[in-house]
């Protein structure tokens, strides 16, 4: 195996060695984040910056097609105007690994100001950006690669706590199968 090999590799590795720890440290926290979800009447809007913006596009996207009224919104663009986008019925979730995003912190507490309910997915339950949420799940890694900042590991295990999440919120919710397929049509219009 050749350097180039066993870099790929040891990344994987060490991605499948996160995603397996935070496994077991699945506790009550994400439970009340999930029926915090669940029971919102309202939509649920996630941010973040950077890649962690792209992750929650992806578990906003994940929740929709549940039939959890879903999206992410660029901290900038709710600084700039989206704001309006926002009622007190609606849950913010904040995705940041170092939990100390300036900009996202300056969003999130314009958002406080209109009493909407924030939670966060964050490397740092200390953050600045926790201390901001109702509810903070906790989500520690250790990034893989050169110099140990590269986001790799931090957007695999939250990317993949999503998915978690998703699945968890279906068994709250005991949605059937045909939930599912309606929010699909263009998948499974033969099933509806």
């Amino acid at each position: 195996m050749n350097k180039q090999e066993d870099t790929m590799k040891k990344c994987l590795i060490s991605e499948a060695e996160a995603l397996l720890k935070i496994a077991e440290s699945i506790d009550e926290t994400s439970v009340e984040l999930a029926g915090t979800i669940a029971a919102c009447k309202g939509k649920i809007v996630f941010t973040g910056v950077g890649k962690s913006f792209i992750v929650s596009s992806k578990i906003a996207g994940t929740l929709s097609s549940i039939g959890i009224s879903s999206t992410a919104l660029n901290p900038l663009s709710l600084l700039h105007g989206d704001l309006g986008f926002l009622d007190s019925e609606d849950i913010v979730i904040a995705l940041s690994n170092s939990g100390e995003t300036a900009i996202l912190i300056d969003t999130l507490k314009c958002i406080r100001s209109l009493d909407i309910d924030i939670l966060s997915i964050t490397g740092n339950k200390c953050s600045t950006i926790a201390g901001l949420s109702t509810v903070t799940v906790e989500i520690k890694t250790t990034e893989y690669g050169p110099f140990g900042l590269v986001p790799t590991t931090s957007t695999t295990a939250m990317m993949a706590y999503g998915d978690a999440l998703a699945c968890m919120i279906v068994d709250l919710l005991d949605l059937k199968r045909d939930a599912f397929y309606k929010n699909h049509p263009g998948n499974f219009a033969t099933h509806l």
